[in-house]
């Protein structure tokens, strides 16, 4: 369970982390 969950946390981070680091170089421009 832990090495699924290892795995999968980064992915699901990634995902909302890059989105607001998207939006705010949108908004700096």
């Amino acid at each position: 369970m832990r090495i699924d969950i290892v795995t999968l946390f980064p992915e699901i981070c990634r995902a909302p982390l890059s989105e607001s680091i998207m939006k705010r170089a949108q908004e700096k421009r």
